[in-house]
């Protein structure tokens, strides 16, 4: 399966957040309803973090970074950069820029020091809104993560909290118990 994706709505808010991106093409830049948000460094503990996750799926699903994450829902006022996603093992090797959110199966955002509220809640409104069945929170200023499943509207249904070193079950279809022994908070 190979996704055909078209250009989101183009609006006047994503049209400066291009313009935007373009001229920082460095930075870590999201846009959630029309506002921007910016990370200037991926620290080192958060990078290892991502990675200690997501090399557990890697092998056998689509893993993907640095990639736009675009629903038609957002009308062109939201594109977010999630520190990885995983989609169906068919979409391995693509190259996408944009990939789309109905095709996502799992969203993963590390929190960040700066902005949390953007990880802890405005981005499980947007990802819920967009379908995508489960998101994990990994938050290392609590030492916990969140695993939220069944979206409905702007909210998910479902949601299990744990411990760093305790396991994270990912449902149908990725069915995999994530070890976060590796975790740790800043």
């Amino acid at each position: 399966m190979t996704a055909q994706m078209e250009s989101p709505a183009t609006t006047e808010e994503m049209r400066r957040f291009e313009e935007f991106d373009a001229a920082f093409p460095d930075y870590h830049a999201e846009m959630i309803d029309g506002e921007v948000f910016l990370s200037t460094v991926i620290t080192s503990p958060h990078g290892n973090m991502v990675l200690a996750l997501a090399s557990q799926l890697v092998c056998t699903w689509s893993v993907m970074t640095r990639v736009d994450t675009i629903y038609d829902g957002w009308c062109g006022k939201t594109l977010l950069r999630p520190d990885f996603s995983v989609a169906e093992p068919s979409y391995l090797g693509t190259r996408l820029k944009q990939f789309p959110a109905d095709e996502v199966i799992l969203v993963v955002e590390v929190v960040s020091e700066s902005n949390p509220e953007n990880d802890t809640d405005k981005k499980v409104k947007k990802y819920a809104q967009a379908g995508i069945p489960y998101y994990l929170i990994v938050n290392p200023i609590e030492g916990k993560c969140l695993l939220y499943s069944l979206p409905s509207g702007a909210h998910y249904r479902a949601s299990l909290e744990v411990d760093f070193g305790e396991p994270v079950p990912i449902g149908a279809p990725v069915d995999a118990e994530l070890d976060t022994t590796g975790l740790y908070t800043y």
